[in-house]
């Protein structure tokens, strides 16, 4: 009894501070879920509604968290017991903390993105920076989370970090090609050559329409209705042709040929009138006709008008080629085969 006697009463002020912690827990519970939910329903957003519902458990855990803490320092036990057990609960008390930021972070950037996507022409923004925000983030509060352990348990965590900057070098120059790509996947997404939606053609000649810009490579659905991988690097240092900028119409010629000797303004008339028959080609800028060249076997003719859009452009000059060679066969005009007239001097 003379052993346990002098315990009694620091055990019994730990209690009470716990127990006093536990009130005020409970107490700041009940104020968040009553009054500030209530002041949270009159404004004129719901993020802040959403920023209450992660806060108030979590708050609760941290203020019994640190009650324990105050709590054990009276204790009149060894102090490396005392350190040992506070050490767990401030890893507990980092882990509850990193959680809520993480957890309010990602409500932040949902709501906001959330704003974005009722702006027609931010869609595309969201759907590439969003998520790319959102692991940054995580990334950022992880190691932070991770620094302040170990400061706090007197680790050097910047030799850490260092040590991983040196691992980190000699991972980079092993994956020197997936690096260069994921920096030309940022710049693509920072600079916007082209966006998820867009038809663009590459260097090389393909074609195809943009289907989503990754952090190492761009894929691209083909006419043939197949994906085309293509890494981000070979985009960012080749030409390339984007069809949807600055906007949807496009610019389509036609080349067409005439036998010397056929009638060159009847034959741009002719040329005229096929693209008033097309509802798809713009009168504004007007269609144009243009005689370019004598050439080996045929005067050559060019037609340049603009396409409402893009994706009817084949259909276009399809429509317009069938009916410039039923005109021309119609009036007489000949659209001559290649040949060549040897004369023999006698």
């Amino acid at each position: 009894m003379t052993q346990v006697a002098p315990l009694v009463k620091p055990l019994a002020l730990s209690a009470g501070i716990f127990f006093l912690f536990v009130i005020v827990a409970f107490l700041v519970r009940a104020a968040m879920s009553r009054w500030m939910r209530r002041w949270a329903r009159e404004t004129a957003t719901d993020v802040d509604d959403r920023i209450l519902a992660i806060l108030a458990r979590p708050v609760f855990y941290i203020l019994l968290i640190y009650g324990l803490d105050y709590a054990i320092t009276r204790l009149p036990f060894h102090w490396r017991i005392i350190e040992a057990v506070r050490g767990g609960i401030f890893i507990v008390g980092v882990v509850v903390v990193t959680t809520i930021v993480y957890r309010v972070g990602m409500t932040l950037l949902d709501w906001y993105g959330e704003r974005l996507k009722r702006k027609a022409s931010t869609t595309t923004l969201v759907r590439e920076f969003i998520p790319l925000t959102q692991r940054l983030f995580s990334i950022l509060i992880f190691t932070l989370a991770v620094i302040t352990v170990l400061r706090h348990f007197n680790y050097d965590a910047w030799s850490l970090l260092t040590a991983m900057g040196v691992g980190s070098l000699a991972i980079g120059l092993a994956a020197k090609e997936t690096l260069t790509n994921m920096i030309s996947g940022f710049s693509i997404m920072i600079d916007r050559p082209f966006r998820p939606g867009d038809r663009i053609e590459l260097a090389s000649g393909e074609i195809g329409d943009v289907q989503e810009i990754g952090l190492r490579s761009t894929r691209i659905k083909t006419f043939d209705n197949t994906i085309l991988v293509v890494p981000n690097s070979a985009l960012v240092n080749a030409s390339l042709v984007n069809y949807c900028y600055p906007d949807f119409k496009v610019k389509t010629r036609v080349k067409v040929g005439i036998a010397y000797g056929s009638d060159i303004e009847k034959a741009k008339r002719i040329m005229l009138e096929t693209t008033r028959e097309v509802p798809v080609i713009l009168q504004d800028p007007a269609p144009s006709v243009y005689f370019t060249e004598f050439g080996d076997f045929s005067l050559n003719l060019l037609m340049i008008f603009w396409v409402r859009e893009y994706t009817q452009m084949l259909d276009a000059k399809d429509r317009v080629n069938s009916m410039i060679h039923a005109r021309f066969a119609k009036e007489g005009i000949e659209i001559p085969f290649p040949i060549q007239t040897v004369f023999l001097k006698q």
